[in-house]
C-alpha cells in the first residue's frame, strides 16, 4: 500500500482548522499541521484496525511487546470495548484517516496503565504527545492520580514521554516498567477544557473541572 502523502493530508480542512467542534478537539502539532482528537466509541473497531495495518512489524512489537503479524478478532473487540470510565481511548485523525490512538485502563483505584500507537507514516510529528496529553487530561478530570506503563527498552520516544508524565521506569524481565504520580505535560499540547467537555459529552457522565 502506498504511504499517505503528508503534504496532501496536511491541506485538508480539518488539518488546518484549530477550532474545536462538538465531535473533535483540534490539536496543533509542533512541526506544523494539526490533528483531530476525539474519544473512541464503544465497538468502533475500524479505526483500530486501520492504524494497526499502517504499522510496521517493529512498531507493532513496540506497542504489544511481542511480534503481532495480525490483530486477532478477540483482541480487537477488547481494544474497542471502551466505556468512558475504566477503559478510555482517544483517537487522532488527519482528514478522515485514523493515524493514532492512546488509551488507559484503570488497574487500581486512582491508578491507570497507558499505551499508545501511531501509524508509521505519521510518527515523529508529535501526534503521540498530543494524544497522551488529551488522554491524561481526561484521566485527571476523572480523579486519576497515578499512572503506569510497560515498554520495550528500545522504545526511546515512549520512554521519554512517559517519564515526563511522572512514570519512574525500571528494568524487569527484559521490559521497562514503572509507576508514578501523574503529571500533566507542561506546557499543554491540547485545549484541556475542550478535551474535558468533549469527554463528558461522549461518556454521558460528569467530569470534575480542571479549575
Amino acid at each position: 500500500m502506498k504511504a499517505p502523502d503528508r503534504a496532501t493530508e496536511a491541506t485538508s480542512p480539518i488539518a488546518l482548522s484549530a477550532r474545536p467542534t462538538r465531535e473533535h478537539v483540534i490539536a496543533r502539532l509542533a512541526g506544523g499541521g494539526a490533528v483531530a482528537l476525539r474519544p473512541l466509541r464503544r465497538g468502533e473497531t475500524g479505526p483500530l484496525q486501520a492504524i494497526f495495518d499502517a504499522m510496521s512489524p517493529s512498531a507493532r512489537a513496540q506497542r504489544y511487546l511481542t511480534g503481532m503479524p495480525r490483530l486477532p478478532a478477540p483482541w480487537l473487540e477488547t481494544l474497542a470495548d471502551v466505556d468512558g470510565e475504566r477503559h478510555v481511548a482517544w483517537l487522532a485523525s488527519v482528514g478522515t484517516r485514523p493515524v493514532g490512538v492512546a488509551r488507559y485502563v484503570v488497574v487500581a483505584p486512582g491508578v491507570v496503565e497507558i499505551a499508545m500507537e501511531v501509524a508509521d507514516a505519521y510518527q515523529g510529528l508529535g501526534i503521540g504527545t498530543v494524544l497522551v496529553d488529551a488522554l491524561t487530561t481526561a484521566a485527571t478530570a476523572r480523579g486519576i492520580r497515578r499512572i503506569r506503563a510497560t515498554l520495550l527498552p528500545e522504545n526511546e520516544p515512549s520512554r521519554r514521554l512517559v517519564t515526563r508524565l511522572g512514570v519512574r521506569l525500571t528494568v524487569a524481565e527484559g521490559l521497562l516498567e514503572g509507576e508514578g504520580a501523574l503529571r500533566l505535560l507542561d506546557p499543554p499540547r491540547v485545549d484541556r477544557h475542550a478535551v474535558v467537555a468533549l469527554a463528558a459529552r461522549q461518556s454521558g457522565s460528569d467530569h470534575k473541572s480542571l479549575g
